[in-house]
């Protein structure tokens, strides 16, 4: 079984492209393309599922995955929309290095929970336990502390 833990997000599969099944990826980073990885995880029905990549290309920001066992475009179409994943054993980094903002869900700061990030703009937040949004950059973040799971930050007055 995969955990969770043990996956990272690269993007989500926007739209099949041909009639063979390929499909076109939006990536939110570039860790695919700096490593020698032969499997991807994608999301189904909130349910990770390995798939073997057979051969993938870039397409300008975009990648585009041929995947073992969808060579149509009826079987790509299930795949749309669904979030990408990679193993985290297949990326080239520190150990407990921070990959990504997305593994910061779970940490405490100053004392509240992270439950959420959310990306979906050029400022990056943190969505905490108890609704409030806190921006995230490395400027605020004084300590991180991987083993505790919590940072500390020096956050705007107001927050």
């Amino acid at each position: 079984m995969i955990n969770q833990d043990d996956i990272l997000r690269i993007g989500a599969f926007t739209r099949t492209h041909g009639k063979q099944g390929e499909l076109q990826c939006r990536t939110d980073n570039t860790y695919w393309d700096e490593a020698e990885a032969t499997f991807i995880v994608v999301e189904v029905d909130a349910i990770p599922v390995p798939f073997r990549v057979t051969d993938w290309r870039s397409k300008g920001a975009d990648l585009l995955f041929t995947l073992q066992g969808v060579d149509t475009e009826e079987k790509a179409l299930r795949l749309v929309g669904c979030p990408v994943s990679m193993l985290r054993k297949d990326i080239a980094a520190e150990d407990d290095a921070i990959l990504s903002w997305q593994d910061l869900v779970g940490y405490t700061v100053n004392g509240c929970t992270i439950e959420e990030i959310d990306e979906s703009t050029a400022n990056v937040l943190a969505v905490l336990q108890d609704g409030r949004l806190v921006p995230l950059h490395e400027d605020l973040i004084t300590a991180v502390d991987h083993t505790a799971k919590t940072i500390t930050m020096t956050l705007p007055e107001g927050l």
